[in-house]
């Protein structure tokens, strides 16, 4: 393909003057000959090729900077508008080379981009009015549900207005104090601690929490203390107007806290039994426990969880010297025992820390029956023991002592749904936990690591942008796997290695870590590499024992069919009783599980009489004591 003729310089005087010579008459050409003497199927070529590759240049930008795929939209809109201004301008300028755009050809692309102009106010005008539409179909749903109950009501944390951030905890503590003594009374419904509390130091509208939460009625104050004394402020709010219901200030020594908590929540029931007409019975529940001191350390140690290791070791001295002052506070016991567990997890504790969680954890139920947070501990000890009988009775039972916390469900679904292949029910149970509590992080964390490991790609990638949102930190695992499957399902291969290798530890890069993900995503894109992924896979798995990249080792060899060396991996593990079991139940481990020796495999991870109470995992069927997966 030849370029344009250039014009020289008598060329360009002569058009701008106006005498315009023609070699041969074109009365005397067909139409064919004239787009053929002006170049214009050339012209069309060239652009067409120009627009293929600023096409995919614009994609693979996008996709690396994470754009809106509206831009890529517009850009193609525009790439499309393009081809009939080139064929203008090829009729126009193809033969000659005119430098100087002519009347004809200015008008013609005048009136093409008129009519791009007018599709495009179109296209935005509808976009508004289905905007508009949308709304008001919300509004108009809105506005036909019934409103909640002022029965209903969300307590908030009180406001510290002591001037001392260290004195956060008095306001917290009040507000669960009042929750737990509210959640007694039949007849009142009461969203979890965990619910409202996710609303702390946001400043959220008191409709929106209403609506998220469910609640007619919200339960607000303030806390100011000076020596001895503490004053509270509460008012009762009606969400659906913004007025105040009631309000009262209490004025009381610290060392008579537990009586003025008392004190406000039968005025909160008195209240609302005046304002509702219906008699509401009178509270019955007792202090958590008859040692002041040992209650404010408890708070004292519940504000200081961070999730940082310091945060951990002085949350548990601080319990201790609560316990020391009261060795029969269950409350204490429970929260040391979840504080212990989150410590051992993360590596933050001797080897003996598991062993005392789960001695706090029996004497608190010991004490009292009803704690939720104490099952819940021995749910999650008892499933990373592979105890899953015992763990589903300690899930079900927190469940139903506290149905309305989503911390509980969010558990259930991790630490023990996902590992005995429950996946459909996993994502029930997080589905509920958000409803229950759409601000919190963990609850919103946990649905997007539920989704995206039972393959709801859009779901996960929802939950885990708004989890991010809310603090929930985007690189550490396994919240980055949510992006890297959904970039391996869109055979993004290189973004689903940059995501991965964002999360490696220094110790897993010195082991080789980072090029074994690199051949690994790039076998997926070309299968003549898979023996080079494989090999690196095997290496960096006998340089690094580590358990969770043993579980991502069996994982990436199932995806490039090396069965043998997986199943060989994995019943390593669970001789090691080291991995998890989770990602056993993805999709992308289906092979794995058709496998004729996963049968066997089953039954070493001791999961078959488990099965036959409660049912077998999705997409399988147990026969006796054979599992056979489809």
């Amino acid at each position: 393909m030849s370029d344009p003729p250039r014009t020289t310089r008598g060329e360009s005087a002569g058009a701008s003057s106006g005498a315009i010579e023609h070699a041969t008459p074109t009365s005397s050409k067909s139409l064919f000959d004239r787009l053929k003497e002006h170049k214009v199927a050339q012209w069309t070529l060239a652009y067409a090729a120009f627009a293929y590759t600023s096409l995919h240049t614009v994609e693979m930008l996008s996709d690396a900077q994470d754009w809106p795929r509206v831009v890529v939209r517009i850009f193609s809109f525009l790439l499309l508008l393009g081809v009939p201004i080139v064929v203008t301008l090829a009729w126009y300028h193809g033969a000659r080379a005119m430098r100087r755009i002519s009347g004809p050809e200015l008008l013609i692309i005048t009136l093409l981009c008129v009519i791009a102009g007018s599709l495009l106010s179109y296209l935005q005008h509808q976009r508004k009015i289905e905007d508009v539409s949308a709304t008001a179909s919300t509004v108009a749903t809105a506005n036909n549900v019934v409103p909640a109950p002022r029965s209903s009501i969300a307590v908030m944390p009180f406001v510290n207005m002591t001037g001392d951030a260290s004195k956060d905890y008095l306001g917290d503590g009040m507000a669960e104090e009042l929750i737990d003594k509210l959640t007694e009374v039949q007849g009142l419904k009461i969203p979890a601690r965990t619910s409202s509390f996710a609303y702390k130091g946001r400043n959220a509208d008191i409709r929106q929490i209403a609506r998220d939460l469910g609640v007619g009625t919200i339960l607000e104050g303030s806390v100011r203390a000076a020596g001895e004394r503490i004053r509270i402020t509460a008012q009762l709010i009606n969400a659906q107007d913004g007025l105040h219901l009631w309000s009262h200030t209490y004025d009381e020594r610290f060392t008579d806290l537990f009586k003025l908590q008392d004190d406000l929540a039968q005025s909160i029931v008195g209240v609302l039994t005046a304002k509702l007409g219906v008699a509401l019975p009178e509270l019955k529940r007792s202090a958590p426990t008859q040692d002041v001191e040992a209650y404010e350390l408890y708070l004292q140690a519940g504000a200081a969880l961070d999730g940082s290791e310091p945060g951990f070791r002085k949350a548990i001295s601080l319990l201790d010297q609560a316990l020391g002052r009261d060795p029969g506070f269950a409350r204490a016991l429970a929260a040391r025992a979840n504080a212990r567990l989150n410590a051992a997890g993360l590596g933050y504790e001797s080897p003996t820390t598991l062993q005392d969680a789960e001695r706090d954890a029996g004497q608190a139920l010991s004490l009292d029956p009803s704690l939720a947070a104490a099952q819940s501990v021995l749910g999650q000890i008892n499933a990373g023991r592979g105890n899953w009988i015992a763990a589903e009775s300690n899930f079900r039972a927190a469940i139903s002592q506290e149905p309305g916390d989503p911390l509980f469900r969010s558990a259930y679904s991790l630490y023990h749904l996902l590992q005995v292949g429950h996946t459909s029910q996993a994502v029930a149970q997080t589905r509920e936990a958000y409803r229950l509590a759409p601000a919190d992080k963990y609850s919103v964390y946990a649905l997007a690591v539920v989704s995206t490991l039972a393959g709801l790609d859009t779901e996960a990638l929802a939950s885990a942008n708004l989890a991010i949102r809310l603090g929930v930190p985007a690189n550490v695992m396994p919240m980055p796997r949510v992006f890297v499957n959904a970039a391996t399902h869109a055979r993004h291969f290189n973004k689903a290695a940059e995501y991965e290798a964002t999360t490696l530890t220094p110790a897993m890069r010195a082991a080789g870590a980072e090029q074994a993900i690199r051949d690994f995503y790039a076998a997926l894109a070309d299968p003549a590499k898979r023996p080079g992924a494989v090999l690196a896979l095997e290496q960096l798995r006998s340089k690094s024992p580590d358990p969770f990249l043993a579980n991502e080792v069996i994982y990436d060899l199932v995806q490039l069919d090396e069965l043998d060396a997986a199943f060989s991996l994995a019943n390593e593990c669970i001789r090691a009783r080291g991995c998890g079991w989770g990602f056993v139940w993805t999709p992308e481990m289906r092979p794995f599980r058709r496998d004729p020796r996963f049968p066997a495999f089953a039954e070493r991870l001791g999961m078959i009489d488990y099965w036959k109470q409660y049912g077998p995992p999705d997409s399988c069927d147990l026969t006796g004591e054979r599992l056979s997966c489809h």
